[in-house]
């Protein structure tokens, strides 16, 4: 039987939105936070999938609006310019009421190499007007892999 225990990466508190001091508790990071991981692949048979949970507190949009962007980045090496690295868009998402303050993101490593070095920016929805924006509180990322086949540390590791 294969294990779907989830893997925590990263656990805090910090608070999004246009309402400094909203949460006393939390760091305050604006409207933007990004969160670079190494994701090492353990078992070359294994699926060339991983699923990323994002955790939230008090996320409350507005209907008719797109929500919370969240985007899984990778770092990759840039063929034409040596040691210089690109931006790939491995998958996004959007996370709202209806999410209940959590949401799985399910990338695709095939063909890339391991470790990756990939990053979970996650984005206040700014397509509503100013000083409406919905503040919030990110608490943790975990990262669910059948088996550990892709195992996840926080920050890029050589």
């Amino acid at each position: 039987m294969r294990s779907t225990q989830s893997e925590l990466v990263w656990q805090g508190r910090v608070h999004l939105g246009d309402e400094p001091g909203v949460y006393g508790d939390a760091c305050y990071s604006g409207l933007a936070m990004d969160i670079p991981l190494t994701l090492l692949k353990t078992d070359t048979g294994g699926p060339d999938t991983t699923t990323l949970q994002v955790v939230t507190e008090h996320v409350e949009t507005f209907t008719g609006y797109p929500g919370h962007l969240i985007t899984v980045i990778l770092y990759e090496p840039e063929p034409s310019q040596p040691h210089h690295f690109k931006e790939v868009e491995l998958a996004s998402t959007r996370l709202t009421s209806a999410d209940q303050n959590h949401v799985n993101i399910e990338i695709d490593l095939a063909n890339r190499p391991s470790p990756a070095r990939v990053s979970v920016r996650i984005q206040a929805d700014t397509a509503v007007p100013p000083a409406l924006y919905d503040d919030f509180v990110v608490t943790r990322l975990s990262n669910r892999s059948p088996n550990y086949v892709w195992v996840a540390s926080l920050g890029f590791n050589a």
